[in-house]
């Protein structure tokens, strides 16, 4: 068998044993015309976007990193960015849902126009700052309007003499132990 060497996107070589003849090679395998290098190299970075960094936003000490630093943009930059996503999300996302629990087209109208707004976003691979701004905000949003949702449906059922679910009772007004 012969061995073609093959260039990865990264610059390191890759060994691909190459069956002598036509015969040998199975009727799954790809014809060698039919290589998937060029996806191979796609898949690696030979689109040039940046790509997302490992673990989540915002959690820098925990594995994640630091949305701002990650792009680069400055303060001003980074702040005027977060404040357009927060616009765009409450016009057009569902505020008390997470971000997996939104319609698709959604986001992308999001997505879509931040990069809009801001050019230099495209250069980002599948938008994933936008996306993890609109994470984080969700994440909060939703967090909160859960919180509120509790609370109401706690005071309704206190105002209709139902037990309360959550709380303590009021601490009572009598005086404690006194100290001689």
């Amino acid at each position: 068998m012969g061995q073609t060497p093959a260039p990865t996107a990264k610059g390191k070589l890759v060994t691909i044993e190459a069956p002598s003849s036509d015969s040998e090679r199975s009727e799954s395998s790809p014809a060698p015309s039919e290589s998937s290098l060029s996806t191979l190299e796609s898949e690696l970075g030979g689109n040039d976007k940046i790509s997302k960094p490992s673990g989540e936003a915002g959690r820098p000490g925990r594995g994640g990193y630091n949305l701002e630093e990650q792009l680069g943009w400055g303060d001003d930059g980074f702040k005027s960015l977060k404040r357009f996503v927060n616009k765009a999300i409450k016009k057009h996302l569902d505020v008390t849902k997470c971000r997996s629990q939104q319609h698709r087209r959604a986001l992308d109208t999001v997505c879509d126009l931040a990069v809009a707004e801001f050019p230099d976003l495209s250069t980002f691979e599948n938008c994933w700052p936008v996306l993890d701004l609109i994470q984080m905000c969700l994440k909060y949003l939703s967090s909160r309007a859960q919180q509120e949702k509790r609370i109401a449906d706690g005071s309704s059922e206190a105002a209709k003499g139902g037990k309360r679910i959550r709380g303590r009772s009021p601490k009572s007004k009598s005086p404690g132990p006194s100290k001689k």
